[in-house]
């Protein structure tokens, strides 16, 4: 018996234990998926959850069909979001917890109107909601709030079920999908109210990440999603190579 903590979590406390003795150094690739399966005994399944747990913590960082390189043997849990293609931004922050908080409709005043591009007036559902560190006692990482056309409130039945990217279930539900993403990152300082969610001081430094999901980079966003993450719990890393 191995208790009552999942085998996938298991195997990751047991990979970053050996990443921190250096048998898997920084810049190393991290064995393959079938290599892990057969050394611990385990599903495909199992092993990827293992290594979404490790991305979690900031240990690793994956490519499609290029497998999981080691990037830090800190294990320090964080978002860290690796840019490769619209698919990973859509699927960046399935890596932590998600827990909803709240959801309301509203009709965009002036200030909202001018920040989201839209009419005043224009009618919205806000979606509230928490990202937590799974690698970190579910400490909370990022306080989250979507903006989506009323069309699409469907989507917050979802959004409080299933831990899916909002972008992936308004695909599902209604075959809108985001062919362009526009993200901005800037930093700020946490008020007394993000403070408290994201069990953090006031005026404690933090990052604004936002992404507008279009479904062409001349139309207007159907969903606009804005995460602010604490400063110590947010790792961007943009990989580039060269085209010949």
């Amino acid at each position: 018996m191995l208790g009552d903590r999942p085998k996938y979590r298991l195997i990751a406390d047991h990979l970053m234990d050996e990443i921190r003795k250096g048998r898997h150094r920084v810049g190393d690739m991290l064995p393959t998926e079938t290599d892990l399966m057969r050394a611990y005994g385990v599903s495909r399944h199992t092993v990827r959850k293992a290594v979404e747990d490790l991305r979690t913590r900031g240990a690793v960082a994956s490519r499609q069909g290029q497998g999981s390189t080691v990037v830090s043997a800190g294990g320090q849990a964080r978002l860290a979001e690796t840019i490769q293609s619209i698919e990973d931004l859509i699927a960046f922050g399935q890596e932590t917890r998600r827990s909803f908080l709240s959801s309301r409709i509203v009709d965009a005043d002036a200030a909202l109107a001018e920040d989201l591009g839209c009419r005043i007036g224009r009618r919205l559902v806000e979606v509230l909601m928490l990202r937590k560190g799974a690698a970190t006692g579910d400490r909370p990482v990022a306080l989250v709030t979507l903006y989506l056309d009323i069309v699409l409130e469907p989507v917050v039945d979802d959004l409080s079920r299933v831990q899916k990217a909002a972008a992936e279930i308004i695909e599902d539900r209604f075959g809108i999908k985001a062919e362009s993403v526009v993200q901005t990152i800037e930093g700020a300082l946490l008020t007394d109210a993000q403070a408290a969610q994201l069990q953090a001081q006031p005026g404690d430094p933090a990052l604004i990440v936002r992404r507008d999901y279009a479904t062409s980079p001349e139309a207007d966003p159907f969903l606009v999603a804005r995460s602010i993450c604490r400063a110590d719990s947010f790792k961007l890393v943009s990989r580039f190579s060269c085209l010949s």
